[in-house]
C-alpha cells in the first residue's frame, strides 16, 4: 500500500476530518516512564465499546498535549468474547480496538490494556459467571480465558504502539464476597469443591490444622465449605484465592507474555474466635513474576485513618512514599501506579481520607519525586468526569443493537451521525433494569432533533412516565424520583430523531476535564507533574 492510500486509511480511521499529527509510533522509542488516562471517550468502560466516540482523534491530541504519552483501555471479558453460542468472539468489539490502537498510534500515545474488566451491558445480566468457574483448574472456564488472553495479545501486538497488559485482582475477588453471603454450609461446601479450595487444602493442610483453624473437626477434605467472613478460616481462603491469582497469571502470561497485574495492597482483617483480630496481606501476589512491574491502584487514603477525615498534601506525600516504597520492596520492581487516586468522589467511599480540597493541587505538582522513585508510570482514571449511564450502545453506533424498535421506528444517518428516527406513536425500548446503584433520583438525558414543529417526547422509566417538549435540536433532560424498576422507553408525537441517551444517577470527578470536555483546575498541575517525571 503507498503512502497516500495509508494516509487516507488513517484519516478514515481517526475520524472528524481533522488534521493527523505527523508523529508515528513507528518513529517513537518506547517510553522509559508512562504517563497515562484511563480512555473511555465520552462515555465510561462499562459502555464505552458500544459508543462512537466522534471525538477520538481530538480527544488524543489533548492528552498528548497535556503530556501524557499513552492510554490505558479496560477490554471486558464478556463483550469480546461473549461465549453466548453465537460467537467466539465479538468481532465489532475487535475491531474497534483496533480502530482505537491506530488512532492512538497517529497521536503518537502508547496502548497498555486492562483485559477481564468484569462490567459491561453487553448482555442483562452484568457479572458472567465464568469468573467463578474461572477459579478451579482445566475447567471450561478457565479455558476460555486464556483463549481470551490469546486474541487480545494477538490483535493488540499487532500494532507498533502497544506497551503492555495487566489483569487485575478486583476483577477477580466476587468469589471472596461468597463469605459474605447467606449460603447454607451445603452450598459453602459445594463452592469449596467447585473452587478447588477443598484441593488447594488437601495439598497443603493437614485436617487436623485446617480443623483447628475452622472450630470444629473435619474426618474428611470433602467436608470442608467456604469459611464465613469472620471466621478465622477466612486466612486460608484468602490463600488460596492469592495462590490462583499466581497460577492465572502464569497461565496467562504463555499466551499474552509480560502480562502483570494489579495487586491488591488494602490488607483484610482475619477475626480471631477470642474476639482479636489481625490484617492479611496479599504480598504473595506481589511479585508479578514474569512481569517488567507490579500494578497497582493507590490511592492516598491508603495507610489513612479513613474516618472521614481530611489531610494536608504533605501528610498525603508522606503516606504515598510509605505505601509505595513498601510495594516496591515485596515485589521486587517498581510498580506501574495506572489508577492514582489523589481523591475519589465514589459515595460508596465517602468515609475515605481524603486531601484538603485547597491542597490538591500542592499534592499534585510535588508528587513528581516520590513517582520516580517507586514507580515506571502512572495512570488516571478520571482524567475528564463521567456519569454513570447505564444505556447500551446510547448513541446507536452499531445500529439498534441492545434496543427494542418498536411500529416502524429505525435508525438513520443524519447530518453524518447516525440516530434513532422514532415516528408519530413509535417507540424505542431498553431493558436496563439493575444496572444504577441506589441514589435520591435518576437523569435521563437526550440530543433531539425534531423533523418539524414542537414534538412532545414521552419519557417511560418504569411504570413513571414525564413529556419533554422539543422546541428546537439541542439536548433536553429529566429527572425522576428513584424508583426500583426502571427499563427505559422513549415514544413521540410526531417524527424526531434522537440520539446520545443517558440513564444516570451520579457523576464521578476528577477537576481535570469536566463531562463536557471543559477544562478544570486541576488539568494544568498534572501538566507540571508531566513536565516533571
Amino acid at each position: 500500500m503507498n503512502k497516500r492510500k495509508t494516509a487516507l486509511m488513517l484519516a478514515l480511521i481517526c475520524l472528524l476530518g481533522i488534521m493527523i499529527p505527523q508523529m508515528n509510533a513507528l518513529a517513537m522509542e518506547k517510553p522509559e516512564y508512562l504517563k497515562s488516562v484511563t480512555y473511555f471517550g465520552d462515555e465510561w468502560p462499562i459502555n464505552y465499546w458500544g459508543s462512537e466516540d466522534k471525538d477520538m482523534a481530538a480527544n488524543f491530541e489533548k492528552i498528548r498535549q497535556d503530556g501524557f504519552n499513552s492510554i490505558i483501555l479496560v477490554i471486558p471479558w464478556r463483550e469480546f468474547q461473549p461465549n453466548d453460542g453465537k460467537q467466539e468472539f465479538n468481532q465489532v468489539a475487535l475491531n474497534r480496538l483496533k480502530e482505537v490502537m491506530t488512532c492512538a498510534e497517529q497521536h503518537g500515545l502508547w496502548i497498555v490494556l486492562r483485559i477481564g474488566y468484569t462490567w459491561d451491558y453487553y448482555g442483562v445480566q452484568e457479572l458472567p459467571k465464568r469468573f467463578g468457574g474461572i477459579t478451579k483448574d482445566n475447567s471450561l472456564d478457565r479455558h476460555s480465558w486464556i483463549r481470551y488472553c490469546e486474541k487480545i495479545y494477538e490483535t493488540a501486538s499487532a500494532h507498533s504502539n502497544f506497551h503492555s497488559g495487566f489483569i487485575t485482582w478486583e476483577d477477580f475477588w466476587d468469589y471472596i464476597h461468597n463469605m459474605n453471603r447467606e449460603y447454607s454450609q451445603r452450598e459453602m461446601t459445594r463452592l469449596a469443591r467447585e473452587s478447588g479450595y477443598q484441593k488447594y487444602l488437601k495439598e497443603h493442610y493437614s485436617l487436623q490444622e485446617i480443623s483447628e483453624k475452622y472450630g470444629q473437626e473435619f474426618h474428611y477434605y470433602e467436608e470442608i465449605y467456604v469459611p464465613y467472613r469472620k471466621s478465622p478460616a477466612a486466612e486460608l481462603f484468602f490463600e488460596f484465592y492469592d495462590q490462583f491469582l499466581n497460577k492465572l497469571l502464569k497461565e496467562s502470561q504463555a499466551v499474552f507474555p509480560g502480562l502483570s497485574m494489579e495487586v491488591r495492597v488494602d490488607a483484610d482483617r482475619v477475626y480471631e474466635v477470642d474476639g482479636g483480630s489481625w490484617y492479611y496481606s496479599h504480598k504473595a501476589t506481589y511479585p508479578c513474576d514474569g512481569a517488567d512491574y507490579s500494578a497497582v491502584m493507590y490511592s492516598v487514603s491508603m495507610g489513612q485513618k479513613n474516618e472521614s477525615d481530611r489531610i494536608t498534601a504533605a501528610q498525603a506525600l508522606a503516606g504515598s512514599e510509605r505505601t509505595m516504597s513498601g510495594v516496591v520492596a515485596l515485589s521486587g520492581k517498581k510498580m506501574y501506579a495506572e489508577q492514582l487516586l489523589y481523591m475519589d468522589s465514589t459515595e460508596e467511599f465517602s468515609y475515605n481520607t481524603q486531601i484538603l480540597d485547597e491542597e490538591v493541587d500542592d499534592y499534585i505538582r510535588q508528587l513528581a519525586p516520590v513517582l520516580q522513585r517507586n514507580t515506571m508510570g502512572y495512570g488516571l482514571w478520571v482524567y475528564r468526569n463521567y456519569v454513570n449511564n447505564c444505556v447500551y450502545n446510547g448513541q446507536f453506533g452499531m445500529g439498534t443493537t441492545g434496543w427494542k424498535f418498536n411500529g416502524g421506528s429505525s435508525v438513520e444517518t443524519i447530518e453524518g451521525t447516525p440516530m434513532a428516527h422514532i415516528g408519530n406513536e413509535k417507540t424505542i425500548f431498553q431493558e436496563i433494569q439493575g444496572r444504577l446503584s441506589c441514589r435520591d433520583e435518576i437523569t435521563v438525558e437526550f440530543y433531539a432533533k425534531p423533523k418539524g414543529s414542537r414534538t412532545d417526547v414521552k419519557v417511560k422509566l418504569g411504570n413513571e412516565e414525564k413529556t419533554v417538549k422539543v422546541t428546537e435540536a439541542g439536548t433536553y433532560s429529566v429527572k425522576f424520583p428513584w424508583i426500583h424498576s426502571y427499563n427505559l422507553e422513549l415514544a413521540s408525537n410526531k417524527d424526531i430523531y434522537l440520539d446520545d441517551i443517558k440513564v444516570y444517577s451520579y457523576e464521578q470527578y476528577g477537576r481535570i476535564y469536566g463531562v463536557d470536555g471543559a477544562e478544570q483546575d486541576l488539568a494544568d498541575d498534572f501538566r507540571v507533574l508531566n513536565s516533571q517525571l
